[in-house]
This record gives C-alpha cells, sequence and structure tokens, in this order.
C-alpha cells in the first residue's frame, strides 16, 4: 500500500505570505487594486487575487488611480521610480530578503567591485536586482563563458535569492584564482535552503516525488531539479496534470511545494493522489494533516 508523504516546509515562505497578505489588506481597503506584474509566480493564486480585485499590470500605460503593489520579486528601481512620479499609492511588498540584495548590489557598486550575480538573468528578481549597479557586472548561472579571461581587481558576489548553495560554491571556486579580492553576500534564503534539502532528504527515500508550484517559478523548477537526481519526479502546477500511470508499483510518493504555492493547490494534489492510489478514506481537509516526511518515514 502506497504512502504519501510530504517534505518538510512545503508551500508559501515568509516573503510570499506577506505579499499576499499585503495585497489582500489593499483590495479590503480599495475598489480596485494594481499588481506591478504578477506578485508571485502561481498563475492559479493570482488568478484567485483578481476575483479579489487586484490585477496584474505590465505597463505603464496599464496604470490608473488605484494603488500599485510591488511584487514579491521586486522591479527595477527606474520602474519604481516612475510609477512614483505618477503620484500613486506604491505599496512596497517586494519580500525583504529580496531588498536585501539589492542594498548589497548598492554597496558593492559604490565601493567599485565587479559584481557576478548568480542567477537566471530574465527572472524578475535579477532583472530588478541589475538595475541598483552602475558598473561592470556579469550574470552567470552554470555558464561561466561570459566572464572574461582576465585578472580583476575587486569582485563580489550577489545571488538570486532561490538560488542553490551548491552552484554558489561553484561560482567562489572558479572566481577565487581570478581577483584579488573575493566579497561574497550569500543573499540566498534560509527557506529556500532549508526547502531544498528537506525536498532532497524525501526524494533519496522515495518511489516518485511530485513538485507541485508554478511553472514559472524558480524556486520550483530548481526543487524538481534536485529531486529529479535521486528519483522519478514530475513538476506540476495542479492536481488535474496527475496521471494515474506514474503510481503504480509506487510504496512512498513524497510531495513538495515551491515557495508560491498555496496550501489549497498542495491539498488538492495530496487528495488526488490518494483517490488514485485507492485510499479515498484518508483524504485531509487540511495541509496540517498531511504526513510529514520525518514524523513517517520510519514507520512506514
Amino acid at each position: 500500500m502506497s504512502k504519501i508523504l510530504i517534505a518538510r516546509n512545503s508551500g508559501f515562505c515568509f516573503g510570499v505570505k506577506r505579499a499576499i497578505r499585503m495585497a489582500e489588506e489593499a483590495a479590503s481597503l480599495h475598489e480596485k487594486v494594481n499588481t506591478w506584474g504578477p506578485i508571485i509566480h502561481n498563475p492559479q493564486m493570482v488568478e484567485a487575487l483578481s476575483n479579489q480585485g487586484v490585477f496584474e499590470i505590465n505597463e505603464l500605460s496599464e496604470v490608473s488611480d488605484a494603488p500599485v503593489v510591488i511584487r514579491s520579486h521586486g522591479i527595477p528601481l527606474e520602474e519604481m521610480n516612475a510609477l512614483k512620479e505618477k503620484g500613486l499609492l506604491v505599496i512596497d511588498a517586494t519580500c525583504p530578503y529580496v531588498a536585501k540584495a539589492h542594498d548589497y548590489a548598492k554597496l558593492a557598486d559604490a565601493e567599485a567591485y565587479t559584481i557576478f550575480i548568480l542567477g537566471n538573468q530574465d527572472h524578475p528578481e535579477i532583472v530588478a536586482l541589475k538595475s541598483y549597479i552602475r558598473n561592470e557586472f556579469f550574470i552567470v548561472n552554470q555558464d561561466y563563458s561570459i566572464i572574461p579571461q582576465k585578472r580583476f581587481g575587486k569582485c563580489a558576489i550577489i545571488c538570486q535569492t532561490t538560488q542553490n548553495a551548491a552552484n554558489l560554491e561553484k561560482l567562489v571556486f572558479y572566481l577565487i584564482g581570478k581577483c584579488n579580492e573575493l566579497r561574497v553576500f550569500n543573499t540566498i534564503c534560509n527557506a529556500t535552503n532549508v526547502r531544498q534539502d528537506a525536498s532532497v532528504e524525501l526524494a533519496k527515500n522515495a518511489n516518485l516525488m511530485i513538485v507541485i508550484g508554478g511553472k514559472n517559478s524558480s524556486n520550483t523548477k530548481m526543487l524538481a531539479t534536485l529531486c529529479a537526481e535521486y528519483t522519478k519526479t514530475f513538476h506540476i502546477e495542479t492536481a488535474n496534470e496527475l496521471n494515474e500511470s506514474w503510481f503504480i508499483g509506487t510504496e512512498i510518493i513524497g510531495l513538495t511545494a515551491g515557495a508560491s504555492t498555496p496550501d489549497w493547490i498542495i491539498l488538492e494534489v495530496y487528495n488526488r493522489i490518494n483517490k488514485i492510489v485507492g485510499k479515498s478514506e484518508q483524504t485531509v481537509d487540511s495541509v496540517d494533516d498531511i504526513p510529514g516526511y520525518k514524523e513517517e518515514i520510519n514507520e512506514y
């Protein structure tokens, strides 16, 4: 009989909870609220917020008199200034950990460091971060080919908050012999590290991992990549994507979820899997009632 276990720290992180709360509070006070870009990387949650009067905009031409909530990933400095110049009520829901990375970028830039940003150049967090840098910088992920083959003076590393610690270690090792001074700002969010470690721990003991979260969520995609190194893994957004054939012959099914995945989606996935494996009587009404990996694995 299959056992379904969830990794510790699955679902909303602090920054996402904070951003959603700020958007909902704004919606309770105003007839309409806008968010500059999707407030988090979860399409289902963005849609749910729209039902509360919170609507995504992406261009200055779309701006009305409604308050604007800044997305949890932050936005470029010039866009923030443009919104404020319009005299709008701007509610900054940038994750405090992301905002801290902005502070480090400004500090390193002011002290004339060449800055290496570890992350995905197209991710909104990185698009925002680089706007705080005026001097030389490079955005790198796994490919270091864009880094000039020369000796640098002072170098600094700043990370996308959802990066993997192993990737940071690799970049440090690569740069350490190429510069006279290397300063590392480890801006990987601790919640990211904890979530990744817990997911990998479960993946090592599971026959199958289901990773739940937006397909546009960087931290969720990282969870799927890490789990896939240890067991068969599928990244889904909703329970409708589950395939019954995945669960044939599975003894331990692991669940984990990205930092922007709401509890109600996790709950729907867990209950649907229970029905697929013939355990409909074990459906639950709260994510807190889903058996956790550390609590249950030794009892299996």
